[in-house]
């Protein structure tokens, strides 16, 4: 397989009848599907030339799956646009990637039209308008040429252009179905953002297979995701852990009566011990997977949770094709259970960005330096600590966010937790924790129970509580939009 629309191709041909998206109450089988991406393909040949690019800006939708196979299938390069960019960002995204056309739905018309940069904006307002079609689409060998272009929700600076080639994507999803071993006949509950690696990248798997992927709009209304997968007998479901405390805190009966369910996966983020071993009890026929990756390296390690309940805290180990390093600040490897900074290699690893080459100073001889430090145990399992530039210095103590994160976590009444260090004049900085509650709890009582399992200098001299943390679509910590409450 030489080129990502392949994917659809290949299971419309295998599994014609057999639905490949469940969206509400529409349907859609492969071959139906493949017809409408087709006519959308044939439009778009009619207008651009192959090797441009167009842009994306939809909700998660029938829509966007079609706009972004068509484009694909079109020669052309998708820039995928989360559907919640401010105008800010969705302006400076269109003047970087410079795209011939914009793919959208009529509710953001208004926001395309504020940026002043539009050029040509095809509309759809419902996908039945996309009729059959049997016309010629672009072939060829497309494998290391530019398939897609997705912006980092920037965690710690401005955000960049990655540029995904249909064969880092190929890759990522080949070790998907084998690391978790999809079946053709899954049916997988997603309620990710399909213009995150995270979400698009399951979907991706899904198609492969040849199976069912039953997608929302958003996590607003989990009581009827977890209806509607108990109605189809779903038998995955993938979700930021942030879903799976919310499942967990408010809808367990109606999730664990879903019994068909036989895989869980969720992401990088943390979860807390007690949460996951609740999981893996409330599915015990189930297995339940998480991983380690970015948008420039989707899915390097995975971990499956059930069988390594000593490991709860790990990553896992390297996928299949994917080696990892972990250097010192002198570029040196550093030794087993020594933290270090974390680097990738493998044919899942961008080459470069779009249009960056200070950011394509962290690519060398095909090694992303993710900024991301770890280390390695004596059993080979990866283990996150945090960002380089996350590290809190107290008067030249160091410490890790995480530590602290973990000890909150802890507290029943606590659904999630991030600590940021702040400027201080006498000692460089001091931790402060930012908290969303799920019970009612004081700040006494966080500080107290901090003070029983952390050094002094690592207990937070604040807590300030919210109603969510600030967060990228792959579930990390958005540290620098904390900082700035103290600028």
């Amino acid at each position: 397989m030489k080129s990502i629309h392949e994917i659809l191709d290949n299971s419309a041909s295998k599994f014609t009848h057999k639905s490949a998206i469940i969206f509400d109450d529409l349907r859609l089988s492969y071959d139906e599907l493949l017809n409408k991406t087709q006519f959308l393909s044939n439009l778009i040949q009619e207008k651009i030339s192959s090797g441009n690019v167009i842009s994306i800006l939809s909700e998660n939708s029938p829509f966007f799956i079609m706009s972004y196979f068509s484009i694909l299938k079109s020669g052309c390069i998708s820039h995928i646009i989360p559907p919640g960019i401010s105008d800010f960002n969705l302006k400076e995204q269109i003047k970087e990637t410079n795209p011939e056309m914009i793919l959208s739905n009529t509710s953001f018309e208004k926001k395309l039209n504020r940026t002043g940069l539009i050029k040509k904006t095809f509309f759809v307002e419902n996908e039945s308008k996309l009729l059959e079609s049997n016309n010629n689409d672009f072939y060829g060998n497309k494998f290391h040429e530019v398939s897609s272009i997705i912006f980092t929700s920037g965690t710690t600076s401005k955000p960049k252009g990655v540029k995904l080639t249909h064969k880092n994507v190929l890759t990522a999803t080949s070790n998907i179905v084998k690391m978790i071993s999809l079946q053709p006949n899954d049916i997988e509950i997603n309620s990710l953002s399909l213009s995150h690696s995270f979400g698009l990248g399951c979907l991706h798997a899904i198609f492969l297979q040849g199976a069912t992927s039953l997608i929302f709009k958003n996590t607003i209304n989990l009581n009827e995701i977890l209806k509607k997968g108990k109605h189809e007998n779903a038998t995955g479901f993938v979700g930021v852990p942030t879903t799976f405390y919310q499942i967990l805190n408010s809808f367990t009966e109606l999730f664990s009566s879903t019994s068909s369910i036989r895989y869980l996966l969720t992401n990088t983020s943390p979860m807390k011990k007690e949460s996951i071993l609740q999981i893996i009890n409330l599915f015990p026929k189930a297995n339940f997977y998480t991983y380690y990756g970015l948008t420039e390296a989707s899915r390097s390690t995975f971990l499956l949770f059930n069988k390594n309940k000593n490991k709860l805290e790990s990553v896992g180990k390297p996928a299949p094709g994917v080696e990892i390093k972990i250097l010192d600040d002198d570029g040196k490897t550093v030794s087993t259970n020594q933290t270090g900074e974390i680097f990738i290699k493998g044919d899942h690893v961008i080459k470069n960005y779009w249009n960056n080459s200070k950011a394509d100073e962290s690519i060398e001889n095909r090694w992303l330096k993710t900024g991301d430090l770890g280390y390695f145990d004596s059993d080979g399992f990866l283990f996150l600590k945090s960002r380089k530039d996350d590290l809190i210095n107290v008067g030249g103590e160091k410490f890790h966010p995480e530590e602290v994160e973990l000890v909150i976590k802890e507290i029943p009444e606590i659904l999630d937790v991030a600590v940021i260090g702040i400027p201080n004049d006498l000692f460089g900085q001091l931790p402060i924790a930012f908290v969303v509650p799920n019970n009612e709890i004081t700040s006494t009582q966080i500080i107290n129970n901090c003070s029983k399992k952390l050094e002094r200098y690592k207990i937070p001299i604040k807590i300030l509580f919210l109603d969510e943390i600030p967060k990228t679509d792959s579930g990390k910590i958005k540290r620098n939009t904390l900082r700035s409450k103290f600028d």
